[in-house]
């Protein structure tokens, strides 16, 4: 697989002069940063795929990540190359096989989850159960340490979620984007870029665990999902029916076990 990736450095915010008041009546103008929300494109094999609202980083990681979490593919094996423009608003993917992507065609909502049978019909490809994995309890509160101390993005604007990938071994590594489908995405691409093995890394998410969510860390190959909120009853009944261990409401003093 060949990646050339030409969007390098782009804002991912901007300032705006706003007003701010208080409870008192008193009012300030403040220059305030906002995230930018970027639109990237994104074909395969030369056809339309989908156009995504971003934050303009970790491209790559992003395209990658959605089609694994898509299940378009099953490993970096059956891509050749994945070319992104200097302005990052177009990406080409270009398969080793012939695909019918009408299923998949579409501007992606940031907020929605779907309806379930589009969720698990995928071109004919199942979701995979996964192997059982014990939860690491250190690793669950050493992931929910990393949200409280936040990533720059949230830090300076409020209006960005994380995503983080535990790696085998023990490495932390943060993802950020407007979107909670594509921080988790990123974070996935990155996985399967750097030829990580799935079943020994944990995914942590800012965002709730709908069945969206849930959906995307099973095609992924990860058997555990964390976040800080709490999921909804068919994320946590589709995690019971693939494997998946769902862990809730994680904060540095205390967390939920869901599945």
């Amino acid at each position: 697989m060949k990646i050339e990736n030409h969007a390098e450095n782009l804002k991912k915010t901007e300032t705006l002069s706003c007003t701010v008041l208080n409870r008192a009546g008193v009012s300030f103008t403040s220059q305030e940063q906002i995230v930018r929300e970027h639109f990237l494109e994104i074909s395969v094999n030369g056809s339309f795929l989908a156009r995504l609202s971003c934050t303009p980083s970790d491209l790559a990681e992003l395209v990658l990540g959605r089609l694994l979490t898509e299940r378009i593919i099953d490993g970096t094996e059956e891509v050749e190359r994945i070319f992104i423009c200097g302005r990052g608003d177009i990406a080409e993917v270009y398969l080793k096989k012939d695909i019918d992507l009408d299923i998949w065609k579409g501007t992606e909502p940031t907020c929605c989850t779907g309806n379930i049978q589009l969720l698990l019909r995928r071109n004919g490809r199942e979701l995979k159960e996964l192997k059982y994995s014990p939860v690491d309890e250190t690793s669950v509160f050493e992931l929910a340490e990393y949200l409280k101390e936040d990533m720059e993005l949230h830090r300076s604007t409020g209006g960005a979620h994380n995503s983080y990938l535990r790696m085998p071994g023990g490495g932390v590594r943060g993802f950020e984007d407007i979107s909670r489908h594509n921080a988790l995405d990123k974070a996935a691409g990155y996985m399967l870029a750097n030829a990580m093995v799935p079943s020994e890394c944990i995914l942590f998410t800012s965002g709730r665990i709908a069945a969206d969510i849930a959906v995307k860390a099973i095609a992924a190959g990860v058997p555990v999902l964390i976040s800080k909120a709490a999921p909804t009853e068919e994320a946590v009944r589709l995690a019971k029916r693939y494997g998946l261990r769902i862990v809730g409401k994680a904060w540095p003093d205390s967390c939920t076990f869901f599945c």
